[in-house]
């Protein structure tokens, strides 16, 4: 399973970093595979830890300010685990080209 996801504290400055710094490394401490993009975090694994690393992310932002909103999709495949490369890849294939990464 993959699940994407991005915090927007709402009302804040325009420079959001120092929010998404403080969930990442939430991400990054969790130990589960991710990666970050700049527009969310990619989460890779089983539903109950992933989601309670969202959850863990979207309170540590909270904490900083009065209200955030929380974006979550959910790719759920019967066919094992796929990372987002294998996503990309398959595409690859069936342009006959790399994409711009």
């Amino acid at each position: 399973m993959m699940i994407e996801f991005s915090i927007l504290p709402i009302g804040e400055e325009s420079h959001i970093g120092k929010y998404i710094a403080a969930a990442v490394k939430i991400v990054h401490e969790s130990g589960m595979e991710y990666r970050l993009t700049p527009m969310g975090t990619i989460l890779i694994g089983e539903w109950e830890p992933a989601m309670t690393v969202v959850r863990k992310c979207h309170e540590a932002v909270r904490k900083m300010s009065d209200r955030v909103m929380t974006r979550i999709k959910i790719d759920d495949f019967k066919d094992g685990e796929r990372l987002p490369e294998d996503k990309i890849k398959s595409v690859e294939n069936l342009l006959g080209f790399q994409v711009k990464k």
